[in-house]
């Protein structure tokens, strides 16, 4: 009897709900089912292709704001996409992206395949409901990622801390995309911010410091676990910082770490390989976890192949889960995990790495997909 009339009860108010009305849209900053809704295959009408789906509902979210995605469909499926990010303002945003978007199309499938405006920021063209507002957190030195979901410090699994490379005292890096894979971190609870540094005093020392006083903020403000990660000297840097405070660091990601210049450039290169042991030896057997990828044809990599085995040997010397990535063309080059295949194939392995049980991480050296995390 008991069951039958709290069945009976709950059918009641659901029925009270319906007749209720349309239920109000939930706001897509607090409601992360909102929000993953807007950035969906659903903004893409018939284009399904894997490139298409990854770029739209991974890789754009990592844009800066002014940014805009659009694409070209043809009924079949096939598509061109593109996204711009980091712009002066919205008209411009939209100006050169559908200059250069109808251009690929063109190219792709002839005249007459205009590219259509598929999101700009983080209003989506051809879906309801309220629009998605551009994220404006900080802390300390970090902000968010302003199209990535903020779940808090009190409800996130943790916090990525990202950082871009460097390209000398007269590159801005800071309107930078991040790449994808951090899309597949924040949808699985991590909030993602920021550590963007001023190019003309963007030295390792002035990076590394600052990027160490601000691991006790984030602690303060609540966060349980911190992922450092970077591109370049921002992968560099990050595993400097996880092997002098491996007790605030739970995972370091270094993506094509550099600090040493570029092979065709007058540089210290021959120091790099040398240099790259001695990083890896500094880190503690037992944490922080660590994520290396490497890329064939990466000029600012004497050898891809020769890091890529350090980091395997390091996996068999560490009991904490290590791994290097080192993937097959057409992946490659120094942003090649700004590659959408990157976020796709090995996406899962990084994933896995940085939440995953200790025993069921991956180690060692892979070079192919992660299909299985």
């Amino acid at each position: 009897m008991h069951k039958r009339w709290r069945a009976g009860f709950l059918g009641l108010a659901l029925l009270a709900v319906l007749l209720a009305g349309p239920a109000r849209a939930q706001d897509p900053n607090t409601d992360f089912t909102a929000y993953r809704a807007l950035f969906s295959v659903a903004a893409l009408g018939p284009a399904r292709g894997v490139s298409t789906v990854t770029g739209y509902t991974l890789m754009y979210r990592g844009a800066m704001t002014p940014a805009a995605f659009a694409l070209a469909a043809l009924p079949d499926g096939r598509s061109v996409w593109r996204f711009a990010g980091g712009q002066p303002d919205a008209e411009t945003a939209r100006a050169r992206l559908q200059t250069a978007c109808d251009r690929d199309a063109a190219a792709a499938f002839g005249t007459g395949h205009p590219c259509r405006m598929v999101a700009e920021d983080g209003a989506v063209t051809d879906l309801a409901g309220p629009a998605f507002r551009p994220v404006q957190a900080r802390i300390g030195p970090f902000r968010a990622a302003p199209l990535m979901f903020h779940h808090g410090p009190a409800a996130a699994e943790g916090v990525v801390i990202w950082s871009h490379g460097y390209g000398g005292p007269n590159a801005d890096h800071r309107q930078r995309n991040l790449p994808g894979v951090l899309a597949l971190l924040n949808d699985a609870g991590w909030d993602v911010l920021r550590f963007d540094r001023d190019p003309a005093d963007d030295t390792l020392p002035t990076a590394l410091s600052t990027l160490l006083r601000g691991l006790p903020l984030l602690r303060e403000a609540g966060y349980r676990r911190i992922v450092l990660g970077g591109q370049s000297r921002g992968g560099w840097q990050s595993i400097m910082a996880a092997a002098e405070r491996p007790d605030a660091v739970h995972a370091a990601l270094a993506f094509a770490p550099a600090a040493h210049g570029e092979a065709a450039r007058p540089n210290n290169l021959a120091a790099a390989s040398d240099d790259f042991r001695r990083l890896l030896a500094g880190l503690p057997e037992d944490g922080p976890r660590l994520a290396v990828a490497v890329f064939t044809d990466d000029p600012y990599d004497p050898d891809p192949a020769a890091r890529a085995a350090m980091v395997g040997e390091a996996a068999r010397r560490r009991t904490a889960p290590t791994l290097a990535l080192f993937p097959e063309p057409p992946i490659r080059g120094h942003s090649g995990s700004n590659d959408w295949r990157f976020a796709r194939g090995q996406g899962p392995c990084l994933l896995t790495l940085v939440q995953g049980p200790a025993a069921a991480a991956p180690r060692g050296l892979r070079r192919s997909s992660c299909g299985g995390g």
